[in-house]
């Protein structure tokens, strides 16, 4: 009777984690993400001396980041949901407002620069306004910006097309091969919209990435290539993340290959669940650093979330239901009648803005697709 049990038990157990692990993720209702995104819709229109969540951030990077990623997910929505179109439109051009203006802009300035179209350099910066400026003109094809979007793209595809390893600086002596797949992207999208000759390039740099930017072990991007300012930086997990969404974008055959290496080199399936590794073959457990947090294990927050982006725009129905469950495991939901937004599970914390525009983005990953 008891061998009786413990087999019905396991069996019970077996049966729980194949419906668990069963592909069934679906984008969230659009009730739901129209609430996530009146809440940042609120923090991009707060006046910055008055906006005490971005202001915890206590820096301007990640503001930027809480901008382009907002911008990147009402366009998501909007593909997913016409009827959000206006107000993707309206949402973004505040936020492309905050990016020019201010603590933002002012903070990737240079003031040494003895003309103006030099005194913004960062790709970094450069390249999330420029798409950003792009998605305002998907949004709203009589968008003001289309001259700065025009004259943008043709600086940064030459800059580009010029610059050693055909990456550009973030901050200076600094590069990261996952900021300029956000400009490639940028460039991308420009020629969807204009019939601007750019895509040409962007196919040619995902050629050159393969053959000049990749790690011959593992064939993954790196995260910094060799320059005279410092050496080659292997894959990391965040970076891998973030280039895939973006290489989806310009080149979604390179942004598929990356995907299932990253998966079979940083990750680990424990069947209803996938966690993944900052750096590969690390079992460390630390603070980690600004881009990967705390790793436990060697298993990082970013490296997982970006990794859900990655599989909810590639169609991974199974992985990203995975992923989800460990972003559902350590969120609560805060909700009021007309806005949604996260906490931290267990203790009283929130969730940066930040953080909400991030997974905003990453669980409406969608195609863009232009409407002539």
């Amino acid at each position: 009777m008891k061998r009786k049990k413990r087999l019905l038990f396991l069996a019970l157990l077996l049966g729980l984690w194949a419906l668990f692990s069963w592909p069934t993720y679906h984008y969230p209702p659009p009730s739901d993400l129209r609430k996530k995104a009146n809440y940042l819709e609120r923090i991009i229109r707060t006046p910055e001396s008055e906006s005490t969540e971005l202001a915890a951030l206590g820096n301007a990077e990640w503001s930027l980041f809480s901008m382009s990623y907002s911008t990147y997910a009402f366009t998501n929505m909007a593909q997913l949901d016409t009827s959000f179109r206006a107000e993707a439109a309206h949402y973004t051009q505040l936020a492309i407002g905050r990016m020019l203006t201010g603590g933002i802009a002012q903070a990737f300035r240079n003031p040494d620069a003895l003309v103006e179209a030099d005194s913004v350099t960062s790709v970094l910066y450069l390249g999330h306004l420029n798409l950003m400026l792009g998605c305002h003109r998907l949004l709203d094809p009589a968008s003001p910006y289309k001259a700065l979007h025009d004259s943008l793209s043709a600086s940064l595809h030459r800059r580009l097309a010029t610059a050693p390893n055909h990456c550009l600086e973030s901050y200076p002596g600094g590069v990261w091969v996952p900021d300029n797949t956000v400009a490639l992207a940028s460039l991308q999208l420009h020629s969807d919209l204009t019939g601007s000759p750019y895509r040409a390039f962007c196919q040619q740099w995902a050629a050159y990435a393969r053959q000049h930017l990749t790690d011959p072990a593992t064939g993954l991007l790196l995260s910094k290539p060799r320059t005279r300012h410092h050496a080659a930086e292997e894959p990391r997990g965040s970076h891998l993340g973030w280039s895939i969404n973006f290489l989806y974008r310009f080149a979604p055959a390179l942004a598929a290959e990356q995907y299932r290496l990253y998966q079979q080199h940083f990750s680990t399936n424990f069947g209803v669940i996938r966690l993944y590794r900052e750096r590969r073959g690390s079992y460390e457990t630390s603070e980690g650093d600004v881009d990967s947090g705390p790793l436990i294990l060697g298993y990082s927050i970013p490296a997982t979330a970006f990794a859900f982006g990655n599989a909810v725009a590639l169609r991974d129905w199974r992985n990203a239901q995975r992923l989800r469950r460990v972003i559902r495991f350590g969120s609560r939901e805060v909700a009021t009648p007309q806005e949604l937004h996260y906490g931290v599970r267990f203790v009283d914390l929130s969730v940066s803005p930040l953080a909400e525009a991030l997974l905003l983005h990453a669980e409406t990953m969608t195609p863009w697709r232009v409407i002539h």
